[in-house]
């Protein structure tokens, strides 16, 4: 009886490694940090963003931020050929910045909120 469960055990075991090495169906592409404030420090965190390739070439209307005040966005990581443009309307529509790697990207003005997002892909 105990052998049966070893040898349930080792097929499981088998089983599991192999499943690691099965790709992802929707790839990872990207992760950017958004902000409440105009720099991209201090208590202004409001998150994470990551990206997989189902979420891409769709505008997306919303950041999902408390109040949706955006204020600033830091690009973390893209794959290569891809690029994250954030819009002042909630349609993809007005005001398009693209966001460099590494960098903070900030609302001209006080006032204003990035609304909306798009990640594009050119393959």
């Amino acid at each position: 009886m105990r052998f049966s469960w070893n040898l349930v055990a080792a097929a499981l075991l088998f089983i599991g490694t192999n499943a690691a090495n099965i790709r992802r169906q929707d790839e990872y592409v990207s992760d950017f940090r958004i902000w409440s404030e105009q720099v991209c420090a201090g208590s202004g965190n409001r998150g994470i963003w990551a990206i997989t390739k189902g979420l891409t070439e769709t505008c997306q209307p919303s950041f999902k931020a408390p109040d949706n005040i955006v204020k600033a966005v830091e690009l973390n990581y893209m794959v290569e050929g891809c690029s994250l443009t954030v819009y002042s309307s909630n349609d993809c529509g007005e005001g398009a910045r693209e966001i460099k790697i590494g960098a903070c990207e900030e609302t001209s003005d006080i006032e204003d909120n990035f609304l909306s997002f798009k990640v594009t892909c050119s393959a």
